[in-house]
């Protein structure tokens, strides 16, 4: 197998900090959540938007280049994440990749900001991965079961 630095396009990570949510404290979590993925200093951008209510609603991203992205960061994310976790990824990783070849996860954001990983499929920090593995479904997989994302 080629090297794993080879392997990875980018990464993007993405939320919405709700009007009731602490702002800070979201940014806390996305940051967390990138140092698994780089070591490099990840610069977080924020957009201010309205929501249906009028309510003010705050949109963070992070986006990490393949230069950006360690080798290892699969690897980082699943010793982090419980047995349970795992499980539910490995009945439903297909549903998690798409055509193109891009892994998409949701973290639960409180316990991102705990400097946990846990996944969660409400209202979470996406992450969208890219491999260079592109239309290459079993390719992905093979990788994600090497690195100990799924079981």
């Amino acid at each position: 197998m080629a090297p794993q630095e080879s392997l990875f396009l980018s990464a993007r990570f993405a939320t919405i900090a709700h009007a009731t949510e602490d702002i800070g404290k979201v940014e806390q979590g996305v940051a967390f959540l990138t140092t698994l993925v780089s070591t490099a200093k990840i610069n977080l951008t924020r957009q201010y938007l309205k929501g249906h209510h009028g309510n003010m609603i705050a949109t963070i991203s992070a986006k990490l280049s393949s230069r950006e992205v360690g080798s290892d960061f699969l690897r980082r994310i699943s010793q982090a994440l419980p047995e349970s976790d795992k499980l539910f990824l490995s009945d439903g990783l297909g549903s998690c990749i798409d055509e193109e070849g891009n892994l998409y996860l949701r973290f639960d954001k409180q316990e991102a900001y705990l400097k946990r990983v846990r996944l969660y499929q409400g209202d979470s920090i996406r992450m969208k991965l890219k491999f260079s593995l592109t239309r290459d479904l079993e390719g992905i997989v093979r990788v994600c079961r090497e690195s100990g994302l799924v079981i």
